[in-house]
């Protein structure tokens, strides 16, 4: 019992100098520039590329040193992650001491954290639940499975069937059968994507029999073995669709009109603030 007590207050103890140095501004700012300066490297250093694109770009020992150390997929790494949940807690905790304080006049700067506090949890689930990944589609044929960024086939719960392929407007009408039914008709541009059940359809590219590859989906090397590893032939053009499912969106726009909402009664009142402290001093 007493080796029990012990522990539970030395694991408190911990605990305690934990939640402290995440409540201090100057680990806040350590955290967020970290992230900034993960971000832009994530900007001049290409991401999701094929192996052999990185070959060409960097020499091998640079590469996969790179890859070691998770810049090849940095907005995917667990250490990005690690950093994203840190700054969280952090925007958190701040949250709660200002709360101790006069809560009444902290309320736009509460808002404020809440706004941050939703955007970087709609990162956090895109980054452990979104998907990514790229799908052929075969002119009058249909198509329920696609490659993600792992080069690992996933079936959708629902098939998409490419009535037509115009090649002078770079557009597929496309056909949502589920369950042998037609669920939607759709077509699919550039910047006019498909939305269906969590899933964008977005126009990436096109072709007949030959396929050259599409950079990281090493799977894909090959229509015409993807078409016979699905049991089905090649027919006239096909149609590339980059397919994805980002569930952290509506937490993001959610968290942008909270953010926005706390620095515009930020700015309304404080000046309000001002005026009834001077009228109390006159």
């Amino acid at each position: 019992m007493i080796i029990y007590a012990i522990s539970y207050l030395n694991m408190n103890k911990f605990v305690d100098k934990i939640a402290k140095w995440l409540s201090s501004i100057k680990t806040a700012v350590i955290i967020l520039s970290l992230v900034i300066l993960a971000s832009a490297s994530g900007t001049f250093i290409p991401q999701g590329l094929a192996d052999y694109e990185y070959m060409r770009r960097f020499n091998q020992p640079a590469y996969h040193l790179l890859r070691f150390f998770g810049f090849t997929d940095i907005y995917h790494s667990w250490w990005f992650i690690v950093l994203l949940i840190l700054l969280w807690c952090s925007i958190f905790i701040c949250t709660l001491k200002r709360l101790k304080f006069n809560p009444s006049t902290q309320l736009p700067t509460v808002i404020t954290h809440l706004g941050l506090l939703i955007i970087l949890a709609g990162a956090l689930v895109t980054r452990i639940l979104g998907e990514k990944g790229f799908m052929i589609i075969y002119e009058k044929h249909n198509q329920d499975t696609y490659i993600d960024t792992d080069n690992k086939f996933k079936t959708l719960n629902f098939k998409i069937y490419l009535d037509d392929f115009s090649l002078k407007d770079f557009r597929s009408k496309v056909v949502i059968h589920k369950q042998a039914q037609e669920i939607l008709r759709e077509t699919i541009e550039v910047n006019r994507p498909l939305s269906y059940q969590g899933y964008s359809f977005y126009q990436a590219s096109y072709g007949r029999d030959n396929f050259n590859g599409m950079g990281k989906y090493k799977a894909l090397s090959q229509p015409l073995k993807l078409a016979e590893s699905l049991g089905r032939r090649p027919v006239s053009w096909w149609t590339g669709l980059e397919v994805v499912r980002d569930p952290g969106v509506p937490f993001v726009w959610c968290g942008f009109i909270l953010l926005n909402l706390g620095i515009i009664l930020r700015f309304y009142f404080r000046p309000n603030a001002l005026y009834l402290k001077r009228y109390i001093d006159n």
